[in-house]
């Protein structure tokens, strides 16, 4: 059987039977694969049995020494660390590793001490009532002390490949253990007895002595179990100390920035308190409230929980809650209730911190006078500055860069009570620090991901990181999630599950998984398949074939010759501009150069607006729209038909601005007449220096356009009777020298409709039952015939009678 590639992509269990102590470093998931490697070795590998089972001790080994490090962990290590020392029972590593995880769980397990006191002051049915309580309480802690007897007969068994510290205490804590279930047995005995002697009328007083005698003895081994094991190894939990806000910051992944500013704000409140202790006043403190900025999933909410947890530390707040609010909840639907609603949660967020996310919500660019979010934050402001409030709480606004700067300059009263300092601009994470979160969180929640499903991990997070609204951390996030809910999909399988199943994430669970296959055909067969447009078929077989060897340049460490792709269409209507557009999209996302390969189409009055500003924002926003895939303006001279004054002008200046600030995340195409074209190119220069690729469409011959018409219709379920085609081709190549022939691929859709109307009208003279499904699928000239001119028609009978 040989063994999956998968399994061996960076490391294979045969490296140990020659360099073992390299084990040392090496990760969990490298671990589980040489085990699965071993398993597939067993079931048909030309492996010794011995050498296997050497190699699966050393991984086991190191395996469980990993897992107990992990919180819950112990019970997985304690399995796999007994088949480690099974496999190899000389193997002293193993041994000591069970050994003290053993150790481990008897130091945390505590004898019974409150057994049920009977006292002689007790009334009989008290008596009863107690030593019915104390039997049965004998009986579970003897079956207890029997089963931890048996982990230390165990430890015992393993004693010789331990420390010498630890066999002398393995061995008085099997005598402890053994005079416990001596003492255990002497008090069932006595217990009985004096249950017995309750029966009677009366009951002996030194039964009663001894029983209490016995019970005391019990109570003190507990003291004496902890005195043995006193001097081992604190345990995890009890040597763990909760890090302080700044440490919790450094150990953010990067905010590299973000973090020496925090400390530089935590180093100046220090600062400030040591000159108050020394008497020295500081009468203009510097505000606490802060204002991040940042795109989704940078992390803007744990700087905000982390803040406020910094300023209880150093004593600047009362407490570290944080209360979060946003538009709903502090902005009412009529007059003073907004104000009541803000007051309310500003009350909530005394001596603590107030977080308000999207804050710019507040006050919304379209607000009308029914619109309460101004008195919102007037009210804000006003107790921010109040004798009664200030200072009490920390406001903390949170949102998108761009967003929140037009809302704090909208706001001058709230922008002055933001002090500069206090102003972040969190970063998006970078493609390495967002594997790094991806790892975070596959550990978290106890998988690990493979090398590949790192690679595959990278080309998802370059898929979806196409515009400002990429989630960062919260993408990455839910991509691991996902990929952990998606191994449920295992359970399908006849297969049995193992190890690696359960731990381990690969590519095609991290890869995004569509909701249903399509057999979507490729750009470059559904290209193939057009009529005509030779020229623009070379020239897109060129462009493809461009990028696929810059593509393969880079996988081989070669620079890649940098390329611009933006390009304009010029042709007559009808000649397959925006057909073609859809397909150039798709090449340039099947050759990896966009990501989504989408197509925007758009026209002037998508793009200009009526007032002064209102067309660069519309601009941007159907850009935004177009992001990793290609904007197809069609009629794009339109843009600039009017005066200087027009705003068509500033959508050109806009989206060239753009095109930088973009690059190969957007493909712009323009569209229209080549003469137009060539004059709105001359408007702004910039423009026409972004445009490197030039498709000139021609218009479409006779017979290109006859063909056309037979392929419309055989797509919608007709075919043309025998001759027709040739006459249909004929009345075009009449059209051509005629000069009604007009319109290209448009002409023949329209064509193709009123032909199918013709011919339903045709049919529908003739009964139903009567018409066979040839017929009904059949287009005969009679259908066509009134659609060309009557001059034509003439011409043709005239030709067709000379023939």
């Amino acid at each position: 059987m040989t063994i999956d590639p998968k399994l061996t992509e960076r490391r294979s269990f045969l490296q140990l039977l020659e360099q073992p102590e390299q084990l040392s470093e090496w990760p969990e998931a490298d671990i589980i694969l040489c085990l699965r490697q071993i398993e597939q070795e067993r079931q048909g590998g030309t492996r010794a049995s011995q050498e296997l089972d050497y190699v699966e001790t050393l991984l086991l080994t190191a395996l469980g020494e990993k897992r107990m490090g992990k919180p819950g962990g112990e019970a997985l290590a304690e399995e796999w660390l007994w088949r480690a020392c099974e496999l190899t029972p000389s193997h002293q590593p193993a041994a000591r590793q069970l050994g003290k995880l053993l150790l481990e769980k008897l130091k945390r397990h505590s004898f019974v001490s409150d057994f049920p006191v009977i006292r002689e002051t007790d009334n009989g049915a008290t008596r009863k009532r107690l030593v019915e309580q104390l039997l049965a309480q004998i009986d579970r802690e003897q079956n207890s002390t029997q089963n931890w007897y048996q982990v230390l007969d165990m430890l015992g068994k393993l004693s010789p490949h331990m420390p010498p510290a630890e066999q002398e205490k393995i061995v008085q804590m099997l005598d402890l253990y053994r005079e416990r279930e001596r003492l255990l047995n002497q008090l069932l005995m006595i217990a009985e007895k004096y249950a017995e002697s309750l029966k009677g009328m009366f009951y002996s007083s030194e039964m009663l002595a001894e029983l209490q005698a016995l019970i005391r003895r019990l109570a003190l081994q507990q003291q004496r179990k902890e005195n043995l094991l006193s001097d081992s190894a604190q345990t995890t939990a009890e040597m763990e100390v909760q890090p302080t806000a700044l440490q919790e910051l450094q150990q953010l992944i990067g905010l590299e920035e973000i973090k020496e500013r925090v400390q530089q704000l935590y180093h100046f409140y220090r600062y400030q308190q040591l000159r108050q202790e020394k008497g020295f006043q500081l009468r203009d403190p510097l505000p606490l409230h802060l204002v991040l900025m940042g795109n989704p999933g940078t992390g803007k909410t744990t700087l905000a929980r982390l803040s406020a947890r910094l300023y209880h530390e150093l004593g600047l707040l009362e407490r570290p809650e944080v209360i979060e609010a946003d538009r709903s909840q502090l902005v009412g639907a009529f007059v003073g209730q907004t104000e009541e609603r803000t007051m309310e949660m500003i009350k909530r967020a005394a001596g603590g911190v107030l977080f308000i996310d999207e804050a710019y919500s507040l006050k919304r660019a379209d607000s009308h006078g029914s619109d309460y979010g101004q008195v919102a934050i007037d009210t804000l402001v006003s107790a921010m500055t109040s004798e009664q409030w200030a200072g009490k709480f920390v406001v903390i606004l949170a949102g998108y860069p761009e967003e929140m700067r037009h809302f704090l300059l909208a706001n001058p009263g709230l922008r002055s009570r933001f002090p500069e300092t206090g102003h972040f601009l969190l970063p998006d994470y970078s493609t390495n620090e967002l594997i790094t979160i991806a790892e975070q969180v596959a550990e978290r929640n106890d998988y690990s991901l493979t090398d590949s499903a790192k690679k595959a991990l990278k080309q998802r997070i370059d898929q979806e990181r196409v515009d400002a609204t990429f989630g960062n951390a919260r993408t990455v996030t839910n991509i691991v999630l996902d990929a952990i809910f998606a191994k449920g999909r295992l359970l399908d399988r006849d297969s049995p599950l193992h190890l690696d199943d359960f731990t381990l994430l690969y590519p095609e669970d991290v890869q995004k998984q569509p909701f249903a296959q399509q057999a979507e055909q490729s750009a470059e067969q559904q290209l193939a398949q057009l009529i005509g447009l030779e020229p623009i078929k070379r020239e897109l077989e060129k462009v493809r074939g461009f990028l696929l060897v810059q593509q393969e340049r880079v996988n081989r460490g070669l620079p890649a010759v940098p390329i611009e792709l933006h390009a304009v269409f010029t042709g007559n209507p009808g000649t397959g501009k925006t057909t073609v557009a859809h397909l150039y999209a798709q090449t340039l996302r099947e050759c990896g150069y966009l990501k989504r390969g989408h197509l925007v189409i758009a026209s002037r009055a998508d793009l200009v607006g009526g007032y002064v500003g209102q067309t660069a924002v519309q601009t941007r926003r159907k850009i935004r729209e177009a992001l990793g895939g290609v904007l197809f303006v069609d009629e794009a001279y339109a843009l600039a038909t009017g005066g200087e004054l027009d705003f068509g002008r500033e959508a050109i200046t806009t989206m060239v601005d753009e095109m930088t600030r973009h690059k190969e995340n957007l493909v712009i195409v323009l569209a229209g007449y080549p003469r137009e074209m060539e004059r709105l190119l001359q408007v702004n220069p910039g423009l026409a220096s972004r445009f490197k690729k030039y498709f000139l469409f021609p218009d479409y011959t006779p017979a290109q356009l006859a063909a056309m018409f037979a392929a419309k219709l055989a797509g919608l379920g007709y075919q043309l009777a025998e001759g027709v085609l040739e006459q249909l081709q004929q009345q075009f190549e009449l059209g051509a020298k005629q000069g009604w022939l007009d319109g290209n691929g448009r002409l023949v859709s329209n064509l193709v409709q009123e032909a199918i109307q013709n011919q339903a009208l045709r049919l529908a003279e003739t009964p139903f039952e009567q018409l066979s499904t040839d017929y009904l699928q059949q287009v005969i000239w009679q259908d066509l015939a009134s659609l060309f001119p009557a001059e034509s028609q003439t011409n043709s009978t005239e030709q067709e009678q000379a023939r």
